[in-house]
C-alpha cells in the first residue's frame, strides 16, 4: 500500500506541476501580448511625433526660404531703382568694381 500512497502523490504532483505550467503558459501569453499592444502604440507614437517634427521643420525651413527670397527681391528692386536714379553713378560704380576685380585676377595670377 505504501506503493500506492506514493505513486498517487507522484501523479498529483506531477498534475499539478502540468497546471502550473499551464497557467504560466497563459500568463506568457497574456503578457506577450500586452507587450505587443504596448510596442505598436510606441511605434505608432514614434511616427506620430517624427512627422509632426518633419512638418514643423519643413514649414519652419520654407519660410526662411520666403524671407531670403523677399529680401534678395527688396535688396534687386532698389538696385534697380538706383540704377534708374542715377545711371552715370552706376556706371562708375561697376567700373570701379571691375578694376578693383581684374587687379586681384591679375595679383593672384603673378
Amino acid at each position: 500500500m505504501a506503493h500506492t500512497n506514493g505513486k498517487e502523490e507522484w501523479s498529483e504532483a506531477i498534475e499539478k506541476a502540468r497546471e502550473l505550467l499551464e497557467e504560466g503558459r497563459r500568463e506568457m501569453a497574456r503578457a506577450t501580448e500586452m507587450a505587443k499592444d504596448k510596442g505598436e502604440e510606441a511605434w505608432k507614437s514614434a511616427q506620430r511625433k517624427s512627422k509632426e517634427t518633419w512638418d514643423e521643420m519643413k514649414s519652419s525651413g520654407l519660410n526662411a526660404w520666403d524671407d531670403v527670397k523677399d529680401g534678395t527681391e527688396d535688396v534687386w528692386e532698389d538696385a534697380e531703382k538706383y540704377v534708374r536714379k542715377n545711371p552715370a553713378r552706376s556706371l562708375g560704380l561697376c567700373l570701379l568694381v571691375g578694376v578693383f576685380i581684374g587687379t586681384l585676377i591679375a595679383r593672384d595670377r603673378d
